[in-house]
């Protein structure tokens, strides 16, 4: 397997290529199109690659426009963001993003949609490219781009997470460029491909950097251990990567800032797993040629075409003359069975497999290698390649019987298939058989892609968008109910927890109505945020989405400056409203008559109507307001997640608390009342959460509260919001042998009739074969409570989840707010059988006039006048004494803060907000915002830009001197 880097006339190869890609295109997204739908996948795709997509192109309009004019802060992201942190991640070094340029604004759908099909072009493209340095006949060269191009991991990430193409174009351009170096060839195009790769997105640069080394040392140790130059080239890649690394210093210095200040620090490595379960090494062989199939499993997603097997037979046949690519996929193969490898390739977080992008590679250059040497095989390679896929074929029997799924049925006839036509072509039976084998494979390959966006294969296509649904969506984000409000940054929104108006799985990020919602999902969020949230134990916590709906805690969205709600009336805790939002207005009612409508209607009138409603709140807090009195850090922490929302209208708490002297301490005599509580199992036995041994799924749990029993003391408690705080949850699954064991004791209670018998051996293995399926015994759990508003669940996510694991070891649950009464019992069910250890306290937060009081102070002392530029806030604000001006802006080290255009130093207020100190007096205050780390970044480019023109000089002045 020999580079070669001569000159080839291949306009014929690339023509060929582009009719292939027109039919893998059609079935690629074709299916999508005659089915009604879009390719825009409504969880990612709705929540941020289209919508910011539209962003970033106004924002290059803009700067278009006005150059020098850089915008570096957008209220438009949750409570508020950095611009670059959000666009560095999935537009600004996307160089697919700009075509987006190529339409107006009102076309932005099919933009997006057209740059998709064309990145999938690229991917293609860019292998063509690779794989015409070898001597293949453009057949072969054809059947590898086929299986190059589709693979499963593209076929999600095509229409998924379309910016993940872009490794798959990188890599074997980096690959080609290493080579040439190798050869003794030029520096520069290295050096353009690793400038392309650390401004892409620095994740995926991440991934392909160490693919790129992996594949440098395996090529040397490989093919030139005692013929290479050394010197020369460590020269070579020393300034292929140091120049891309100053040239492309303007991203990643701010990105590597942004990355260090985000949520994604500290997530658990590999989230805590040291081996994978045990369905992931079950179905692994079954990945590798189920190419229409969406259960990646930790990401491990290969799904190549069936003939795939066949050439890894053959390669690993031949090892001695392959020895880069039988290395290289016998350590890939290692790799996938370690959690701690998919974890490490992740930025030592969850165990992503992500990094099994690089080895689509070598395994279509198997597949090349099989296709050019089909009819020079011996005898003997095709008996050893018959009994491989004998056993293999038996494998996937097994595999199929034990999960019964059909999924693995069509791509095991391709694989017969691909074996019966090598056979024939050892036999002389067919003319032109490169071409029968790339028949085989791009068939295959077609149908592999139409199945997976087929109706009938499940749940993908259901998932897209309909055509023209996007629009309908973002116009009707808010039923409507957004219109005539006013679009500035000074009041926020919200929805309720659970509760969808648009009709798909999940609704995030607000970047089309103009409206500022509290919710926000991306990449990388502003660490103190989750600090925020952490404290207070807000049960709606990710890593990607720090605040979500703050579990609709009274407090929480009032500090947070919600003043408007929006509730779908038949979706879930639609009556679970916080206290002080009273309904301001309703779309016009729907009547569904088959659906949500009482039994016993007698009138017209009795039907429940569906309708979008708006609530309104006159207790937001300002967005930026002056309090007087402080809370000592310490105390602070000493407080109950409750306590700690609650003296948020109180005082403030600041990290540097040096700057509090002279001020007043907050007095927290907040009205948080404690409840005596009890867990009282439906056997009418007493249970101590703190040992819960949970073995019947059968049986039910009250939390019962004693005192609100009490007529006198539940008046004194009403309008309180209920929460329950868990400050301990430890959940110990039980063994595989222990679970079966109290599933089979269920059974035999359950058989109560006369004459009942059951099936132990039988049920043995039904309940086995489930957990096996469903990698039990694991750490997942859920709790629910519920109340009439409906049920409130703390959720442990498996491991499996990836980005969206977190370790639950506490957290507080919003029962809702009362008006009247609270309920004397609450129901109590966990979901997992196993031991849970919970400490929990039940707490009513009152809301009366005393809260109100200072909910009024607080509005009384916000800034006025409040201007928003670009990158900057001002106003004017008069105080009568040494106080805090805080807010509920995100904090970050680019504010920057003067007071009558004198330099303050900016502090951060209750964990992770901006805040100044202030003395007494009329003041002018202004906020500016600087991206971190954009200036060494510029200075470090400009430097290598330089650099690199200047050595581009004298390699021209020696290229000529050679001439």
């Amino acid at each position: 397997m020999e580079f070669s880097f001569k000159k080839k006339n291949v306009t014929k190869l690339y023509l060929e290529y582009t009719v292939l890609f027109l039919f893998l295109a059609l079935c690629i997204f074709g299916t999508y199109l005659v089915t009604g739908h879009s390719i825009i996948w409504s969880k990612d795709a709705l929540n941020q690659h289209l919508p910011l997509l539209a962003q970033y192109r106004q924002a290059v309009v803009n700067f278009l426009h006005h150059p020098g004019k850089l915008n570096f802060w957008s209220w438009q992201f949750g409570l508020g963001s950095d611009t670059f942190q959000v666009f560095s991640y999935y537009n600004i070094g996307d160089i697919f993003s700009y075509l987006a340029l190529l339409f107006p604004a009102r076309e932005i759908t099919r933009a997006y949609q057209f740059i998709s099909i064309i990145r999938m072009y690229c991917v293609g493209l860019s292998f063509v490219y690779f794989a015409q340095h070898f001597k293949f006949k453009n057949t072969t060269i054809l059947a590898g781009t086929t299986a190059y191009l589709v693979n499963s991991f593209l076929l999600y990430a095509c229409v998924a997470q379309p910016f993940f193409t872009t490794p798959f174009i990188l890599f074997p351009l980096i690959v080609v460029q290493i080579e040439r170096i190798l050869q003794g060839g030029s520096v520069w195009p290295l050096t353009g491909a690793f400038t392309w790769m650390l401004i892409s997105n620095y994740y995926l640069a991440f991934i392909l950097g160490i693919g790129s080394l992996i594949y440098l040392i395996l090529r040397v140790t490989t093919k030139y251990l005692r013929v290479l130059n050394y010197l020369q080239v460590f020269i070579k890649l020393a300034f292929a990567t140091i120049t891309s690394l100053l040239l492309s210093a303007i991203m990643w210095i701010p990105e590597l800032i942004a990355v260090s200040h985000s949520t994604r620090l500290g997530a658990q490595f590999a989230n805590g797993l040291k081996v994978y379960p045990l369905y992931y090494y079950l179905f692994l062989p079954k990945q590798l040629i189920n190419g229409d199939q969406w259960s990646f499993m930790f990401w491990s997603a290969l799904g190549i075409v069936s003939i795939g097997f066949i050439a890894l037979v053959y390669v690993y046949i031949h090892a001695k003359k392959y020895p880069l690519i039988t290395i290289s996929l016998s350590l890939a193969l290692i790799m996938l069975l370690i959690p701690a490898v998919g974890a490490a390739f992740n930025g030592m977080m969850a165990a992503s497999n992500r990094w099994t992008l690089l080895i689509y590679l070598p395994l279509a250059m198997a597949i090349c290698l099989l296709v050019e040497n089909a009819t020079s095989l011996s005898h003997h390679s095709l008996k050893i390649i018959s009994s491989a896929t004998g056993i293999y074929v038996v494998v996937l029997l097994v595999t199929f019987l034990f999960e019964s799924e059909n999924d693995i049925i069509i791509p095991l006839l391709f694989l017969i298939t691909s074996l019966l036509l090598l056979w024939l072509i050892n036999f002389h039976r067919l003319s032109y058989p490169q071409l029968w084998l790339f028949g085989i494979i791009v068939l295959n390959a077609g149908f592999n892609a139409i199945y997976a966006s087929f109706p009938f294969n499940g749940d993908f296509s259901t998932k897209m968008l309909n055509r023209g649904q996007y629009q309908q969506m973002m116009a009707m984000r808010y039923g409507g109910l957004d219109k005539g409000l006013t679009r500035t940054p000074t009041y926020r929104v919200s929805t309720i927890s659970q509760n969808q108006i648009i009709d798909v799985p999940t609704i995030d990020n607000d970047l089309t109505s103009g409206l500022h919602n509290i919710d926000s999902y991306y990449s990388l969020q502003n660490q103190y945020l989750g600090d925020f949230s952490t404290s207070l134990q807000n049960n709606q916590y990710q890593a990607n989405v720090p605040l979500r709906q703050v579990d609709d805690r009274t407090v929480l969205n009032n500090f947070l400056d919600v003043k408007y709600l929006f509730v779908q009336s038949d979706g879930e805790n639609a009556t679970k409203i916080p206290a002080g939002y009273f309904l301001d207005q309703s779309s016009t009612p729907i009547i569904n008559y088959d659906s949500g409508q009482p039994s016993n209607i007698k009138d017209k009138k009795d039907f429940i109507p569906t309708q979008t409603n708006r609530y309104k709140s006159n207790n937001a807090f300002p967005l930026i307001y002056w309090q007087d009195s402080y809370i000592r850090q310490k105390r602070y922490h000493k407080l109950s997640p409750t306590e700690r929302e609650r003296a948020l209208a109180s005082g403030v708490v600041v990290n540097r608390e040096n700057v509090t002297k002279g001020m007043k301490a907050a007095n927290l005599n907040n009205h948080v009342y404690k409840l005596k509580s009890n867990l009282i199992s439906n056997r009418l036995n007493k249970v101590n959460p703190q040992n819960l041994k949970y073995t019947d799924s059968e049986e039910k749990y009250r939390i019962e509260l004693p005192q609100l029993t009490n007529s006198t003391f539940r008046r004194k408690l009403r309008g309180s919001e209920l929460h329950i705080e868990f400050s301990q949850i430890k959940f110990t699954p039980f063994s595989m042998k222990e679970q079966l064991k109290y599933e089979q004791k269920h059974l035999q209670q359950m058989a109560t009739n006369p004459g009942s018998s059951v099936n132990y051996k039988y049920n043995q293995y039904r309940y086995w074969r489930y957990h096996v399926l469903n990698g039990s015994p694991d750490i997942s759990f859920k709790i629910n409570v519920g109340s009439r508003f409906g049920t409130a669940t703390i959720n442990q996510p498996k491991q499996s989840t990836l980005s969206f694991f977190k370790q639950v070891k506490n957290s507080t649950l919003n029962i809702g707010y009362y008006a009247g009464g609270l309920p004397d019992h609450l129901s109590f069910q966990p979901t997992k059988l196993g031991t849970y250890q919970l400490k929990y306290q039940v707490v009513a937060e009152k809301l009366d006039d005393h809260y109100q009081n200072q909910v009024a102070n607080i509005k009384k002392h916000g800034l006025q006048n409040i201007k928003f530029g670009r990158n900057q806030i001002q106003g004017t604000i008069s105080t009568s004494r040494k106080g805090i001006l805080t807010s509920s802006i995100p904090y970050s080290s680019g504010w920057r803060a003067t007071v009558n255009g004198k330099a303050v130093k900016t502090v951060r207020t209750n964990q992770a907000f901006l805040g100044i100190p202030l003395s007494a007096g009329t003041h002018q205050i202004k906020f500016t915002y600087q991206l971190p780390g954009f200036r060494p970044g510029l200075i470090v480019s400009i430097a290598g830009l330089i650099w690199t023109l200047v050595a581009a000089l004298i390699s021209l002045i020696m290229f000529n001197r050679k001439k």
